[in-house]
């Protein structure tokens, strides 16, 4: 019996088991997603270097995807960019870094969307923060891409 009223008090200075613990700020700061080798990419069909003219392909597959579907026009055309989502994203809170906030890693996509798609981006991108396709643009994609786990928080 002795045994069992220690556990009890041991339980007890634990304090609630359902609380959450704080936040260590910058805990995932140099956190980055493992890219796989090229020798994992080639039977999947993914090259393990841009191919040549990928430019253009890629902004012709863009182009698809936005004249196929309408939601994702509404979705890059509404993002007021209030905040509101950042507080909510657990990547955003562990790494600290801007990019990985919701609003910041859509605007990503959407730059480029505006440079090529809008009427303002193509004769005004200063305007509107439009931004062509560079290789740099490129590499935030995939790092900041697959940093999300699209909890749709």
């Amino acid at each position: 019996m002795a045994a069992s009223a220690d556990m009890k008090t041991d339980d007890l200075s634990r304090g609630d088991p359902l609380e959450m613990p704080a936040l260590c700020p910058g805990a995932m700061a140099n956190s980055k997603p493992y890219p796989a080798s090229a020798a994992m990419q080639a039977p999947l069909g993914f090259p393990g270097q841009l191919v040549e003219g990928w430019h253009d392909k890629a902004i012709a597959r863009l182009g698809e995807l936005v004249e196929g579907s309408r939601a994702l026009r509404v979705y890059l055309d509404s993002c007021v960019k209030c905040g509101a989502c950042t507080d909510k994203c657990h990547y955003f809170l562990g790494t600290g870094d801007p990019k990985n906030m919701p609003v910041a890693r859509q605007d990503l996509l959407r730059k480029v969307y505006r440079r090529h798609f809008t009427w303002t981006g193509k004769y005004l991108p200063w305007l509107v923060g439009a931004e062509d396709l560079t290789e740099e643009v490129l590499a935030d994609w995939n790092s900041y891409f697959h940093q999300c786990s699209q909890c749709r928080r």
